[in-house]
């Protein structure tokens, strides 16, 4: 049996693209944590779509997710294509 990390490696070769559902959280808006980030810069580094369920917030990775063209899509899933 593979653990989890082993797992989570595979998904995340398996597809296409990665949805980020960046809500509100400790009463800053449209959060996204660390882990999430090297997530998101892991996809991005892969060549992997990334779409932001919310607009990316003020926060220490803003520049570096402008950066990365991730693409907002304003709670409208049929944005992702």
């Amino acid at each position: 049996m593979a653990d989890s990390s082993t797992s989570l490696l595979s998904l995340r070769y398996a597809n296409d693209a990665v949805l980020v559902l960046n809500f509100k959280k400790n009463g800053q808006p449209n959060y996204i944590g660390g882990a999430t980030f090297i997530e998101i810069f892991r996809a991005s580094d892969s060549d992997k779509k990334v779409f932001l369920y919310n607009p990316i917030s003020e926060s220490n990775f803003k520049d570096e997710l402008i950066g990365m063209s991730v693409e907002v899509i304003n709670g409208d899933l049929t944005k992702i294509k």
